[in-house]
């Protein structure tokens, strides 16, 4: 069994750029300036049966969920009132023909996009107009094709993580070309397709960006990790706690390629990260599988770090929840619970 130990974390998250500086940050509990219990008021929708992802955009709630049929739902942050629905799930135009990943701001402040991970292709949707019909549907094509998050970050130019690379981040314009590389996993050597592919496996995790700072944040699932990236100063640094342990994981071939599984007693990492423009806000986990399926639920922990990854809070929740964002001017998170009868959560911090 391998063990994966503090020194090579440094190396799984080095220099986002030749040249450019990396570091990394030993995160403690005791570090956090504020420790607060939270009690959030959950509603239910009807519409809504199992919610995945949560995305605000304005003023307006935008929810992707597992059932078939419509794929989004819109909801008054305000009232709290649920608007309508999109994403007809389907083979038709406009239609998602699987599921959605992953949920992006976009650059257009009326519009917002949706990704189908397993049909390689990303679906843009009028935030106030009544169609539940994508107004433009990009297919994922040549290098771009082997990635798997998107994010806008120019008019013509999406962020995705990359596998069987030499960097963990490609930059393609809408036709597929990749135009920059972001990230690379060992600045002083490239490495070869098997490996690049490894370095993926053992850093998944959820990837959000924030458009205004330029920021984009990668949190690991599989342990204790967040990746926090400025694309304007090309400076990377992560973020390494709190329990800093050491990671052991066995490596497997699978049809060809090297396979890790992360060895079940290691406690996992983070489930969901927010990019704010002051804050980052994510989901900490901090248990093993075996405990998550025991009690039933995988965190109700929050961490906020500001930009520079400085801890400011520790937030605990009465739910347990699986996905956030955030409204940083009225200081309020809205989460997805992670229960039985999951719904909607409001917190105020």
């Amino acid at each position: 069994m391998k063990k994966l130990y503090l020194a090579a974390v440094v190396i799984l998250i080095s220099c986002s750029q030749p040249n450019k500086s990396s570091d990394i940050l030993e995160l403690k509990l005791s570090d956090f300036q504020k420790k607060e219990n939270l009690k959030g008021e959950k509603i239910f929708f009807d519409s809504l049966l199992n919610p995945r992802r949560i995305l605000l955009k304005n003023d307006i709630l935008v929810i992707s969920s597992r059932e078939s049929g419509n794929l989004i739902h819109l909801i008054d942050k305000n009232k709290l009132e649920y608007l309508s629905s999109k994403g007809i799930q389907g083979d038709g135009p406009g239609e998602i023909r699987s599921s959605i990943w992953e949920l992006d701001r976009g650059l257009n402040d009326s519009t917002f996009w949706a990704y189908d991970l397993s049909s390689k292709s990303i679906h843009e949707y009028a935030l106030y107009k009544q169609s539940k019909y994508a107004s433009r549907t990009i297919n994922q094509k040549q290098d771009w094709f082997m990635s798997f998050s998107n994010h806008w970050i120019s008019p013509n130019e999406i962020i995705s993580n990359v596998s069987r690379d030499n960097y963990k981040f490609g930059v393609f314009d809408s036709l597929g070309n990749r135009v920059k590389s972001f990230g690379s996993w060992f600045p002083e050597k490239e490495i070869d397709e098997k490996t690049g592919h490894l370095l993926l496996l053992l850093n998944q995790g959820p990837i959000e960006f924030n458009s205004k700072n330029q920021t984009l944040v990668h949190s690991r699932i599989q342990y204790e990790l967040l990746e926090i990236s400025n694309l304007k100063t090309g400076k990377t640094f992560g973020i390494y706690g709190p329990e800093l342990y050491e990671v052991k994981y066995d490596i497997f071939d699978s049809d060809g390629l090297p396979v890790a599984n992360v060895d079940i007693d290691t406690p996992q990492g983070y489930s969901d990260v927010f990019v704010g423009e002051e804050s980052i806000f994510a989901i900490y986990i901090g248990k093993t599988p075996a405990s998550i399926k025991a009690s039933g639920e995988s965190s109700r922990t929050i961490f906020e770090f500001d930009l520079a990854g400085n801890p400011l809070s520790l937030f605990e929740l009465n739910y347990p929840i699986q996905s956030i964002t955030v409204d940083e001017k009225e200081k309020k998170i809205y989460a997805i619970t992670d229960d039985r009868e999951p719904g909607i959560a409001v917190f105020k911090y």
